[in-house]
């Protein structure tokens, strides 16, 4: 939770608009989140996605609304997970928004047409992922569908469209982006992701990180929100050696500096 603190306030120095944290076990999204607030003032804060197959809304909505912080910058993104549908989503959708009022955003985390689709019905956002500029085009078409039949009481005509993008620098980047992305490409969603696109992985590698900016531009022109996603070493134990702590706050602390929209001032 500490890093997690660090990471937030660390951002919102630098000047991001938005520090998101997953939701994975053994990680809990809920817990990351109410941290990150805590330790900005400004900064908006997402979590996406959290599966709606594996944690029930009314828990954390629930865990959200008795943590006595404002929730005013929080974005909760909402997915399918392993074995949810699109009218699985649905409900959960309108369970958060019942339970948590009109300050949060909610979410949907969509690949396919018929979830991009339900978020354009229902989102304040869209979290897409694994997605060229060119899919990421197609899936704003998408978006743009389903918000022809947007319901009524949204704070905007079509929700915000976000994608997270993998990043490596240095040695090796290419072979880092291409093993996660393989991961991925395992769960047949994904595979068809991959499919679709006719690639086996996307992504910002960078041997020379000075290239990385110009990297990211073409993912700029096309998205509301980039996601900023590096590629860490996550260490295996719950209370790892400082040593890894300090390993994955490097790797984190280089990309977000990186592409900081305020860069910190040069030492010296």
């Amino acid at each position: 939770m500490e890093l997690a603190g660090t990471i937030a306030g660390s951002a919102e120095e630098l000047g991001y608009s938005a520090v998101w944290t997953n939701d994975s076990p053994p990680g809990d999204g809920v817990d990351v989140a109410l941290t990150m607030l805590s330790a900005t003032s400004g900064i908006r804060v997402g979590i996406g996605a959290i599966p709606c197959d594996r944690r029930p809304m009314a828990e954390v909505a629930k865990r959200l609304t008795t943590a006595g912080q404002p929730l005013d910058r929080l974005t909760v993104v909402v997915g399918s997970g392993m074995g949810g549908t699109v009218r699985d989503v649905a409900a959960a959708v309108s369970e958060l928004r019942d339970a948590l009022g009109e300050g949060p955003w909610v979410g949907v985390a969509a690949m396919g047409p018929r979830m991009c689709a339900l978020a354009g019905e229902v989102a304040d956002l869209v979290l897409l992922n694994w997605m060229s500029p060119d899919r990421i085009t197609w899936a704003r078409e998408q978006v743009r569908t389903g918000a022809a039949r947007r319901q009524t009481g949204l704070a905007a005509a079509e929700p915000v469209v976000a994608s997270s993008l993998r990043v490596s620098l240095g040695q090796g980047a290419a072979l880092r982006v291409g093993a996660e992305a393989a991961r991925y490409g395992a769960m047949p969603a994904y595979a068809a992701n991959f499919a679709g696109m006719g690639v086996q992985s996307v992504g910002i590698a960078a041997s020379d990180p000075s290239q990385a900016p110009a990297m990211l531009q073409p993912y700029l022109e096309v998205l509301d929100e980039a996601v900023l996603r590096p590629i860490v070493k996550v260490p295996d134990s719950s209370e790892p050696a400082l040593e890894e702590v300090f390993e994955t706050l490097g790797v984190l602390m280089e990309v977000a500096s990186l592409f900081a929209p305020n860069p910190a001032p040069a030492e010296g």
